[in-house]
């Protein structure tokens, strides 16, 4: 599965919860006992662990809920009710907010399996998701299910269908969303012409997360020689946000986004990216040069060290150099210029010489 590299950060999300995993699971089950027995003794514990068998055995067979949610299951659960949702929606959410702790910790293969079980808990009980979203009587609600859907595997194509709808909604914490879960589908059959509509909102949120959801699409979709009229528009809209001084989490959406769609014709918009205030700005500007290589980024980048970046900023700079260097035939392999480090005179002197073989 690919997983976007940009920054991807949802607008609100309480603390994650690390121990609270899907309740329907056997070590759900077996976590919530243990965490009500703590304060109990050992008599306690037993006698919990009882009841829960015992409720286990009760609700076989009923149906899949959120109590006994199995999400090994390959079939749709029924519409659950009541209280019943209130359990999917807190109990998924928990997750959700886990896996992007796990993102910003970059432990990627504990966040991997925790997107193929958040993707089976939501397409199981993918029309009770759809349902809250579209209809819901609770905003929280609403959002909530807005931001699961976009866990989805096997309802992709629904969950696309959705989220067009939520679009329009009257709420613009549920278009913000959803303009957000987009990009978390990965689904690189997206049509792109929506999201960039979405560019265009007034709500800064809404821009942002509509370019958050670019750069996670065209980190999959396969970049285009001859970029078409959507891909146009989409980075005029990227390079406005890029430029919007009131919003550092949109610029850095947009460089990250622009990073990622690996054209040429996007260099003078990352070398632009450099010279912004903020770090994680122009940290996204070196990526995007260093996937292209282009050697026209050598003096900028040069002369980006020559400005004391931090160690971060140096080390994505010196990342940029070698890449020019090897792309453009100037080194075999990039071991080569180790011994070059992040001294802006010392690889200024080496291109120099290099340029003279």
């Amino acid at each position: 599965m690919s997983m976007c590299t940009n920054p991807l950060v949802p607008i609100v999300w309480g603390p994650a919860r690390p121990a609270d995993i899907l309740p329907g699971t056997l070590p759900g089950r077996i976590s919530s006992v243990v965490r009500r027995c703590t304060a109990r003794g050992v008599l306690g514990m037993l006698v919990l662990v009882l009841l829960t068998a015992c409720q286990t055995n009760k609700t076989t067979g009923q149906g899949d809920t959120a109590a006994t949610l199995k999400v090994e299951a390959a079939r749709d659960a029924p519409l659950l009710e009541g209280d019943e949702v209130g359990r999917l929606l807190r109990s998924t959410e928990r997750n959700v907010r886990h896996f992007f702790e796990l993102r910003l910790q970059g432990k990627t293969e504990v966040m991997v399996t925790l997107r193929r079980t958040l993707g089976r808990t939501v397409d199981q009980n993918f029309a009770t998701f759809r349902d809250v979203a579209l209809n819901g009587e609770f905003l929280l609600h609403r959002n909530t299910a807005v931001k699961c859907i976009g866990f989805a595997i096997r309802k992709r194509k629904e969950a696309q269908s959705v989220l067009l709808k939520l679009y329009e909604d009257k709420d613009i914490t549920i278009v913000q969303n959803a303009a957000y879960a987009v990009g978390l589908l990965q689904d690189p059959e997206t049509d792109l012409t929506p999201i960039v509509a979405l560019m265009g909102r007034g709500d800064v949120n809404v821009r942002t997360n509509a370019a958050s959801s670019l750069g996670a699409l065209f980190l999959i979709k396969p970049t285009p020689r001859e970029l078409p009229p959507q891909y146009w528009s989409a980075i005029d809209r990227l390079v406005a946000l890029l430029h919007d001084k009131t919003s550092i989490r949109g610029r850095r959406a947009a460089a990250w986004a622009l990073a990622n769609l690996r054209h040429p014709d996007v260099l003078e918009h990352l070398l632009g990216a450099l010279q912004d205030s903020d770090e994680t700005v122009q940290i996204g500007g070196l990526h995007g040069l260093e996937r292209l290589g282009d050697q026209r980024a050598l003096d900028p980048v040069i002369e980006y060290l020559r400005g004391g970046p931090t160690t971060q900023g140096a080390s994505w700079a010196r990342k940029v150099l070698i890449r020019i260097a090897v792309q453009g035939g100037f080194a075999k392999i990039p071991s080569e210029l180790d011994e070059l480090g992040t001294d802006p005179k010392s690889w200024t002197e080496w291109f120099r010489a290099a340029r003279m073989k």
